[in-house]
């Protein structure tokens, strides 16, 4: 029989795996999908706009949501490859503990703002479909990408929990070997490089 701290290691490396691989999936939505639409529609509208002065009228309310769509597709990926935003003028002159005691505060903070907000804007969507709200221009149901929302708030939760260090590894969860890519302040600093088996290399 396993002990409570192996089934709490088995939990985390399971939720690391699944979550990994929904965090993939949804930054292919944002890049191979509603990246390449908010662009072509901008670009529409602002030729439309200026041009032939006859902007598009449902593109502000379609560039809003494919905007939100983006932006929360992407944000567990940003977890993992470390492109958060962050203060570096403070995080960067960190070191040792309290480097260490700031990404702990980073990762609670995390878990504990996007689950709160996963689950509310869950919890919301159905009074938004019940009361039939849309765009301003735009007549469609916005109810299913505040239920969106909701869900990628909650896999970037997982990815905190499951990836607390927010360092990309080459695999999945668990299974992934023990080579991981670091990233430091900027793309040329020192503190660049791959750890295999423990040593910076």
């Amino acid at each position: 029989m396993r002990s409570p701290l192996q089934l709490l290691d088995a939990a985390l490396a399971s939720t690391d795996v699944w979550s990994s691989r929904i965090s993939a999936v949804l930054f292919h939505v944002a890049v191979d999908a509603t990246l390449p639409a908010l662009t072509v529609i901008v670009t529409v509208d602002v030729i439309l706009r200026y041009v032939f002065n006859s902007p598009l009228p449902w593109g502000r309310d379609v560039n809003g949501l494919l905007l939100l769509i983006t932006i929360f597709s992407a944000l567990p990926h940003t977890w993992d490859t470390r492109y958060h935003i962050r203060m570096e003028v403070f995080y960067s002159r960190l070191r040792g503990r309290a480097r260490n005691w700031a990404d702990v505060a980073t990762g609670v903070a995390g878990i504990l703002f996007f689950a709160l907000m996963g689950i509310q804007a869950l919890r919301f969507a159905p009074y938004m479909a019940a009361t039939g709200e849309t765009g301003e221009e735009l007549l469609v149901p916005v109810w299913p990408f505040m239920a969106y929302m909701g869900f990628c708030s909650l896999v970037l939760a997982a990815r905190l929990i499951g990836n607390p260090s927010g360092e990309e590894r080459i695999g999945l969860g668990a299974e992934a070997p023990r080579t991981e890519i670091l990233y430091g302040e900027t793309p040329n600093s020192p503190d660049n490089g791959t750890v295999v088996d423990g040593e910076l290399q």
